[in-house]
């Protein structure tokens, strides 16, 4: 007897402002949107880059602010601290995973992050941006290679772009979360004489199948929503047979890429370091 294959995930993507240098605002919201993707049915909510406590426009048009870099210092999420163990709850009582994108205080060190957290409320994966983009590296330091897993955050600009490749090239679905700007969030970061996030707006969530269509309705740039989908597994064989870069699509007998992906800490044994190679 042929096997039932059929697999299909709901999922949504989270179109909202974010609660600007309010640590324990977003938290709040957070579990709120957890709730509300569950009642709807959802087995996966996924937040956009940097969604706790936001994202640092300021740093585009001002590399020195101290004032204002030091209270999103504050502002940001510990990874071990109360804070995520209330959105990790939040998950169990709800059952439903979350992709959560915030910036990482690690003693007052700071990284653009991603955790992925179970129906059961515990975290299965941590990473970290390998590279934050031109001046987020004023803020935030770089992943190592224990950060290499298939997740990507791109800038706002030609997100939509990149994800469709991104979709094509790696045979999966793009969940495209997004936060934006209203005046509100211009004025508390003073970014109203600069050149960049000076405006609203910016919202551009979506779901992308594996061939790259967008198989969602788009919110308004500054409208707050979830945007639902329900992803059909068996797509991605379907695209995979025509082409597969990881597999017979590859030519690995001529280009091939080598990877450290060791965690790299600041004080360690260097035998013990080396039996990890």
């Amino acid at each position: 007897m042929p096997a039932d294959t059929k697999r299909t995930v709901r999922v949504a993507a989270v179109q909202a402002e974010g609660c600007y240098f309010d640590l324990e605002a977003a938290v709040e919201k957070t579990c709120k949107l957890i709730e509300e993707a569950a009642e709807k049915g959802c087995d996966l909510i996924a937040f956009p880059e940097v969604w706790i406590p936001n994202y640092p426009g300021w740093i585009w048009q001002r590399p020195i602010d101290w004032e204002m870099t030091v209270e999103y210092m504050k502002n940001s999420l510990k990874r071990d601290g109360p804070e995520m163990e209330r959105i990790c709850a939040a998950a169990a009582k709800h059952g439903i995973a979350v992709s959560l994108g915030y910036s990482e205080n690690d003693d007052d060190s700071l990284y653009l992050s991603q955790s992925f957290i179970s129906k059961d409320g515990a975290v299965k994966m941590n990473r970290r941006k390998i590279k934050p983009t031109h001046v987020e590296r004023i803020l935030y330091g770089d992943g190592s290679g224990a950060s290499l897993m298939n997740v990507v955050e791109e800038p706002g600009v030609g997100a939509r772009n990149l994800s469709t490749t991104h979709a094509i090239e790696g045979n999966c679905f793009v969940i495209l979360s997004s936060s934006f700007f209203t005046q509100k969030g211009v004025d508390r970061q003073n970014l109203g004489n600069g050149k960049l996030y000076h405006i609203g707006g910016g919202g551009c969530a979506c779901i992308i199948a594996p061939d790259g269509r967008i198989i969602t309705q788009d919110l308004g740039e500054e409208e707050e929503g979830l945007i639902i989908a329900d992803l059909d597994m068996d797509e991605i064989p379907k695209v995979k047979a025509m082409l597969d870069v990881h597999g017979h699509y590859s030519r690995p007998d001529l280009l091939w890429l080598g990877v450290d992906n060791r965690e790299k800490h600041r004080v360690r044994s260097d035998a013990d370091y080396l039996k990890k190679v």
